[in-house]
């Protein structure tokens, strides 16, 4: 999958008005969702994930998994994005479901194990 349509989706979303805060809310999403599991796993996910989506890019800011419920996950991207708690949900769930297709079923079964029960939970429902 070409990382244009990860940006095309997420702009189309009304509270996302440019390419760069879409570039920003999708490399935010993807930061904790493979911040949220082990370096092994997280690697194998974001190596599926289209270009510049990478592990450096991604989670080197993080040494370790953080255990994360959702709704700290929703709170985390609002609050960088001045977002209330649906549209953050919106947002997740949006680059949730464009993962899903990017990594495929496989990966997702996989890596999910692996994160915290709550956001292996809304990434299978994405």
């Amino acid at each position: 999958m070409d990382y244009q349509i990860f940006l095309d989706s997420v702009k189309r979303l009304q509270f996302i008005r440019t390419a760069d805060a879409a570039d920003a809310a999708i490399k935010a999403v993807l930061g904790i969702l493979a911040s949220s599991m082990n370096r092994e796993q997280a690697e194998k996910f974001v190596s599926k994930l289209p270009e510049p989506l990478t592990i450096k890019t991604l989670r080197s800011p993080q040494a370790r998994p953080l255990d994360i419920t959702i709704e700290e996950f929703f709170d985390e991207i609002g609050s960088e994005f001045k977002l209330n708690t649906g549209q953050a949900k919106k947002l997740v769930d949006t680059v949730f479901r464009l993962t899903k297709d990017a990594v495929g079923e496989e990966t997702i079964t996989e890596v999910e194990f692996d994160m915290p029960a709550e956001v292996a939970e809304e990434l299978e429902a994405a």
